[in-house]
């Protein structure tokens, strides 16, 4: 089978770490089939009033990605000749050389709207993977009507949570189905060196606003009322230096470590240091770092913003209100007090069981073929 899989974020020369999931997932998916990555985004920093599209070529096994660049034009105009020129792209570069079975968009626009347009034109069926709240794309007229198309057209419409699912049938109504994203369990590890003498926390995720929750889990961890605890905080953003200011004036700075963009070959040996992790975000269509957490055997807390409430169940960690500060005091000091109760492998396996690799390949490969069957019958 020959997937084309589309997408505008991915890790990228500028951004080594941007939505890596969907690469690990593109990695995965060509131990099975040939996969063709095309990511496509526009650079910024260079205008250019009609702008031919650039691109660079990467094979690896049954794997190849392509990297399309656009340069900005006027407003408006940039993002015509942005899906134009990637489709032009396609169209010369892959559809005339190598026809896929089926393409698969990596959230709705540009990727989905791109996939579903070639779909119409070349007949080639489009799977659409959203990963986040819809409402982020209505921010014009245009994006409103591009999404509308998408939704309306795609063949087939993938969530990667119940609670996303709920939301897009509030406005669209289409059968969805609901795959999870998935974990390695095998690159993480059950433990690692710690400091023993301290509660060792852990929170990892961009800082670039205040959608993460760090603001609510340093307020938190001040008033456990004791000083035997270490947050270990991982995640670059501008808002790092407020951050910071904000564990001075709450009197724990001392008890938070910042380590910034933490590799991604590094994570496992974060993960693996901490007695417990904390995501206290206010909106999460999954949670992909709880699962990363629990396959490293430790326990979790999650405010139940979305997503976390179809990861957390109570033998590996607790779920509290989303934004109450209290409930995340109380939550860390009962993990803190009654760590016994988690057992790593317990944890570890539930993972495994439920948002391993396995299971998301016996998944998507089901709709895959489900797909071309039913588009070679009609």
């Amino acid at each position: 089978m020959n997937i084309l899989l589309l997408t505008h974020s991915y890790p990228n020369r500028s951004d080594a770490l941007k939505s890596i999931f969907i690469r690990e997932q593109a990695q995965l998916l060509s131990s099975f089939f040939d996969v063709t990555v095309v990511l496509f985004r526009v650079d910024y920093s260079h205008f250019k009033f009609f702008s031919e599209y650039s691109f660079s070529k990467v094979a690896t096994g049954k794997l190849t990605e392509y990297e399309v660049t656009i340069h900005k034009s006027l407003p408006g105009i940039t993002q015509i000749i942005y899906i134009l020129n990637t489709y032009r792209f396609i169209v010369k570069e892959i559809l005339s050389k190598n026809r896929p079975d089926l393409i698969h968009s990596h959230l709705s626009y540009p990727a989905g709207f791109l996939g579903t347009i070639i779909q119409k034109r070349k007949g080639i069926p489009n799977i659409l993977t959203e990963h986040t709240k819809i409402r982020a794309y209505a921010r014009s007229w245009f994006h409103k009507q591009c999404l509308n198309y998408t939704y309306r057209n795609t063949c087939s419409i993938v969530s990667v949570s119940n609670t996303l699912k709920t939301e897009i049938n509030q406005v669209f109504n289409r059968h969805i189905s609901v795959i999870y994203n998935y974990v390695d369990v095998d690159k993480f590890k059950i433990s690692g060196t710690k400091d023993v003498d301290k509660i060792n926390i852990g929170f990892i995720g961009r800082l670039g606003n205040y959608n993460k929750g760090l603001d609510l889990l340093l307020a938190a961890v001040s008033q456990l009322g004791r000083k035997d605890f270490l947050l270990h905080i991982g995640g670059s953003g501008s808002l790092i230096p407020h951050f910071k200011e904000n564990a001075k004036e709450l009197g724990i700075e001392t008890n938070c470590k910042f380590y910034g963009e933490i590799p991604r070959d590094k994570i496992p040996e974060f993960y693996s240091c901490l007695d417990m992790f904390v995501l206290a975000s206010r909106y999460e269509t999954f949670g992909i770092v709880l699962i990363e957490a629990m396959a490293s055997g430790i326990p979790v807390i999650a405010t139940k913003c979305g997503g976390p409430q179809e990861i957390v169940i109570p033998s590996t960690g607790i779920l509290v209100e989303n934004e109450n500060i209290g409930e995340l005091t109380a939550a860390i000091r009962y993990i803190s007090e009654n760590m016994s109760l988690y057992k790593a492998e317990v944890i570890r396996r539930y993972v495994k069981d439920n948002f391993g690799k396995q299971v998301f390949v016996k998944q998507i490969s089901k709709l895959y073929n489900e797909i071309i069957t039913i588009n070679s019958n009609e």
